[in-house]
């Protein structure tokens, strides 16, 4: 086969060129680029890749190939890519450093998480960046292990600024494509025709008849690969037009069974060597050399596919095209790729390649066999200790196929399923469980199937999945109660965690079967001492049984453990940090809340956890809107979504969770923001999340008060209040007093306040005396009212609440109006539109307008609230800068390069007209009128 020139096979690739040399154009000028190469085999992929790499003058460039073999092999690609570059790894962050190193194999330390170790592969380019551009090129991307491919598909969702390209070549309709379909890509499609027939022309070298080469070019679709290989499989009358065309020409099984016929044509003995050099995944000559000589294989078995350039054979055995390995590997009988396992296996021996050798045993075993499944578990392991979730979950997979059935091989389906649910493969979880027999699980593996289970059901989107999460998590606590109580505990508080999520959805009694359980705990531990999990399970029963009074002293004990001395480092915390959100509400401390959470924050972002920070930032952009803090859960939700966006999550499922509370404060009311909300609870009851369900409730119901649609926001709170799940049903209280007050249901506002009393005043806390003194001035007498509302501001001032202050002073200013104390009603009215204005609480502050309207005669104009242009990011980063931070320290916070923190700052700084970082604080506006409210 000859060889073909590169300016042959890029005819008719003039576009695709274009957009590849503009791509180095860009990163030598500074900027960062990612291309995804998207083509059927034999489309050019890497002949354009070959093009770039030709073209790299200038730049570093790191190359990987993927190879189906090695598909399980955790971070097999980047491993050979980056070990050259192991002495710039020390100059990385210390908990990069350290994940990338452990994920790599160069050093030991406990599983890293990774998206850390994605963040560390990207701090790295860009700081090799500093000494040169760098150009990434990912051949056969999708055959790159899990771990390699969803690395590079992060570090291309986060490049902005850092002379760095990423370009990856995927086939089409792949997994490996759809993992980086959100990346930019050219779609490589067949040849123009003109240049269709002058790539076949070049490559026949005999007369060619036009009508049998336009019938060639139709039937190839213009596929390079197709056109250069598949004709050559025509005779010279053929070509000439002087002999019918036997069958039509295709590409794909075409093109691979042509490949087949033409290894096939080789000797036994070359088609063994072939079948070696395709079973050895990384290509080792010296593998294949080894395991070739052990079968008897003469030492020229290689030549001819050598000669007809199918290989090439130096320290790697390199394939014409992956077509061809595939043609070889596949063509071959089961028991002839077995047998090229087993003679690999005997010569793989270098200590780094052991787990190699273990999936060779493993291809190469025909049945049960507990020796080589044995050693796959090993391997999964150490796949599990670098970090490798999709390898430990494909090692443990075989290895319950090679374990006879039985108990040890049901635990082994329970240790597979975990892994396929960490590395992101819940349906596959999902299909491993539905084998086990839980009667012959012992009690610890039984509670890791239910939790597994739980786990797989609730990410593969199944319907109503949340809503039975809290109630195998109660099982698996219920299971460990006397076997393993530490895990009992955790198992119990993880249940709690879900069913704040699934609320009602849950079950009726499945928040009292959980309190029960509790009950039970404790008295299975009788003589224990005290500790945070301990004292954070009473509080949740407490307040599950008796949301009254006599819950208080529990939740107190509980948030006092919680901020005792060390506990934020603590694992319990670490895992359960995010319930202090029922325990602090509930109590009405806001202070508490908003300590608490920042915490547990803190710790998952310090671990590089991004799924958990994930969840710990939208839980305090929720409690930052419920405080009237709209600029900061704004900010907040911005994070969320560049989080989202780094691990892959697409625009629809972004969609499904939505802070409908903080569009309802922000507004303008509309059908649109209403059916908004409607769309965001359908989803939320299809999929079992009860709390999502509340929250679009009372989205409405904020909407209904502000317009004075009091009837309809007294259904709304009525609901919430009456399901009275934990704290939900506490915290709609003042709501459920001010609606009933004002749409005739006085018996129940009373009935609401009395409730309300019964928490705050035991419980002492600043926003809780604000709301229940602004609630009694609702009911109040006239002659007391006023000092209720007065007292209401006074509370409410001392805390960071700053919605419920200025509806405090709404509710005080309508009030004055209605006594035609006209003078104090307009100071009133007015302050509480500054603090909605200045919140950016649209629909209130509107409110708040018509009453001052009526008050001074005059309309008041909207308030025109000036803004920077930041992004959201840049609005980020700004403020991190402002506040002190270094570029390397606002990149870890924000899980991008230093690189792209300068390049956000650049911009910031022409926005904001300012020169230098110390200016940065004067020139960003003031974040909302929280500022005005004390803390």
């Amino acid at each position: 086969m000859a060889a073909v020139p590169d300016d042959v096979t890029l005819l008719g690739r003039e576009r695709e060129k274009q957009v590849l040399d503009d791509l180095l154009a860009a990163v030598r000028q500074g900027s960062s680029r990612v291309l995804v190469l998207r083509g059927e085999p034999g489309s050019g992929r890497t002949a354009l890749l070959d093009h770039l790499g030709a073209g790299a003058h200038g730049l570093d460039v790191l190359r990987l190939t993927g190879t189906e073999t090695e598909t399980d092999l955790p971070f097999a690609a980047v491993q050979r890519a980056l070990l050259p570059l192991a002495p710039r790894i020390a100059d990385l962050p210390a908990p990069q450093a350290e994940a990338l190193r452990t994920a790599l194999g160069t050093s030991s330390g406990p599983a890293p998480d990774r998206f850390l170790v994605s963040l560390a592969v990207l701090s790295l380019l860009a700081a090799l960046s500093d000494d040169a551009p760098v150009l990434v090129l990912a051949d056969d991307a999708q055959w790159l292990d899990r771990e390699s491919l969803d690395l590079l598909a992060f570090v291309g969702r986060r490049l902005r600024a850092e002379r760095v390209a990423l370009v990856l070549s995927v086939r089409t309709g792949t997994p490996g494509a759809a993992a980086v379909s959100d990346l930019p890509t050219v779609d490589l499609a067949g040849l123009p025709r003109d240049a269709a027939l002058s790539l076949l022309r070049s490559q026949v070298g005999t007369a060619l008849d036009p009508q049998v080469a336009d019938s060639i070019v139709a039937a190839t679709g213009g596929n390079p690969l197709a056109l250069l290989d598949l004709s050559g499989e025509l005779s010279a009358s053929q070509l000439a037009g002087g002999a019918v065309l036997s069958a039509p020409l295709s590409v794909g099984s075409h093109l691979e069974e042509h490949y087949q016929r033409q290894t096939r044509s080789y000797a036994p003995a070359t088609q063994r060597w072939l079948l070696l050099a395709a079973a050895e995944p990384g290509g080792d000559a010296a593998y294949v050399r080894a395991a070739a000589e052990a079968l008897g294989l003469p030492a020229d078995a290689s030549d001819p596919p050598e000669h007809d350039r199918l290989v090439t054979v130096e320290d790697h055995v390199a394939f014409r095209h992956p077509l061809v390995r595939s043609a070889v590997y596949r063509g071959a009988t089961g028991s002839e790729r077995r047998a090229a396992h087993a003679a690999l296996a005997a010569v793989t021996n270098r200590p780094a390649d052991v787990d190699q050798r273990a999936w060779h045993l493993s291809a190469a075993a025909l049945g049960p066999d507990e020796g080589v499944a044995a050693a796959l578990v090993q391997g999964a392991e150490r796949a599990h200790a670098r970090g490798g979730y999709a390898a430990r979950a494909a090692f443990l997979a075989r290895a319950v196929e090679l374990t006879p059935p039985g108990p040890g091989r049901d635990e082994r389906s329970v240790s597979a399923a975990e892994a396929a649910s960490h590395a992101g493969s819940p349906v596959r979880a999902l299909a491993l469980l539905d084998g086990v027999d839980e009667r012959s699980l012992a009690p610890a593996v039984l509670a890791r199937c239910l939790t597994a289970r739980a786990v797989a059901r609730k990410y593969s989107g199944a319907p109503y999945a949340a809503a039975e999460s809290p109630g195998l998590f109660l099982r698996a606590a219920r299971t460990l109660r006397t076997a393993d109580p530490a895990a009992a505990q955790d198992a119990l508080l993880t249940a709690f965690g879900e069913i704040l999520g699934a609320e009602r959805a849950a079950g009726d009694d499945t928040l009292a079967d959980l309190a029960r359980e509790v009950r039970a705990q404790q008295v299975t531990g009788l003589g224990r001492p005290a500790d945070v999990a301990s004292t954070l399970l009473d509080a949740l029963a407490a307040l599950a049984t008796t949301p009254d009074a006599r819950c208080v002293p529990a939740l107190r004990t509980a948030v006092e453990a919680m901020r005792a001395p060390g506990t934020a480092s603590s694992e319990t915390f670490a895992r359960h940090g995010l319930l202090a959100v029922a325990v602090t509400t509930a109590l009405w401390d806001d202070a508490a809340r908003d300590e608490l959470v920042r915490q547990a924050g803190a710790q998952t972002r310090a671990a590089g956890a991004i799924p958990a920070l994930d969840s710990a930032l939208w839980v305090l952009a929720l409690c930052e809107t419920v405080m009237g803090r709209l600029d900061a859960a704004d900010h907040l939700l911005a994070e969320v979504h560049e989080l989202r966006e780094a691990v892959g999550l697409s625009p629809e499922q972004a969609r499904i969770f939505v802070n409908v509370e903080l569009l309802a404060w922000q507004g303008p009311d509309s059908p649109a923001l209403r059916d908004r909300i409607d769309q965001a609870q359908g989803a939320a009851d299809r999929l079992g999340l009860g709390g999502a369900v509340s929250l679009a409730r009372t989205a409405r119901m904020l909407l209904d008060l502000a317009a004075g649609d009091h009837a309809a926001a007294f259904d709304a709170a009525s609901t919430i209040a009456r399901e009275g799940f934990l704290q939900v049903g506490l915290r709609v209280l003042p709501d459920l007093v001010e609606s009933a007050r004002r749409s005739g249901h006085d018996d129940a506002a009373h009935a609401a306040l009395a409730r309300l009393a019964d928490v705050t005043s035991a419980s002492g806390a600043p926003w809780g005396l604000g709301v229940l003194a602004r609630s009694r001035a609702l009911l109040a007498q006239d002659g007391e009212a006023d000092a209720h509302f007065r007292d209401a501001v006074g509370h409410l001032s001392r805390t960071r609440a700053v919605a419920d202050l200025a509806r405090a002073h709404l509710l005080h200013g309508e009030w004055l109006r209605r006594r035609r104390r006209r003078r104090e009603a307009a100071d009133a009215l007015g302050t509480a539109l500054d603090l909605f204005e200045r919140m950016g609480a649209e629909p209130f502050a509107a409110r708040a307008r018509r009453e001052l309207a009526a008050v001074t005669g005059r309309a008041q104009a909207p308030l025109d609230r000036p803004t920077t242009g930041l992004t959201a990011q840049e609005q980020c980063v700004v403020e991190l800068a402002a506040s002190g931070a270094t570029n390397a320290e606002i990149a870890a916070h924000l899980f991008i390069s230093p690189h792209t923190v300068h390049y956000h700052l650049r911009k910031a700084f022409r926005k904001l007209g300012v020169s230098s970082r110390r200016q940065l604080a004067h020139a960003l506006r003031p974040p909302d009128a929280g500022a005005t409210v004390g803390r």
